[in-house]
């Protein structure tokens, strides 16, 4: 069993850098694709901006990966979410047999005003598909 990591942490975000490298790598170099979540309301032990966010984006082009720190204001797909709310979710394995579940608790989220998630999911390349599963496999 792998060792679990902190959710958002410095260490989880080097992982989710490595991740998307690695997954960046299997589909392609034709992969266009901007990405960014900001995760508000963060323990006081994570906030390092002393301002209660942590964020991350990536932009991925011609098989080139820019993965920093911080919000960007335009993303293909950009997600801002309460921590404590999106906790459960970055743990959770996603299958088919949960799938719908994940998505109605996603919407719920939304409705009270927890998760706003823009952006054109269909962009994200197949090739993507496990990368939540591998990280929700070390997410503490």
């Amino acid at each position: 069993m792998a060792e679990k990591i902190e959710f958002a942490s410095p260490e989880w975000l080097a992982a989710l850098e490595r991740l998307v490298r690695e997954y960046t790598a299997k589909a392609g170099a034709g992969v266009e694709l901007s990405l960014c979540e900001v995760f508000t309301g963060v323990p006081a032990h994570l906030d390092k901006n002393g301002n209660g966010i942590i964020a991350w984006y990536c932009r991925i082009k011609g098989g080139e990966v820019e993965f920093e720190e911080g919000e960007i204001p335009e993303a293909d797909i950009k997600t801002v979410t309460d921590y404590q709310f999106i906790l459960p979710f970055a743990r959770l394995k996603i299958d088919p047999g949960n799938m719908a579940d994940y998505e109605v608790k996603l919407a719920e989220g939304a409705k009270a005003g927890k998760i706003d998630r823009r952006g054109d999911r269909s962009k994200v390349p197949p090739a993507f598909y496990g990368m939540h599963n591998d990280l929700a496999e070390i997410t503490r």
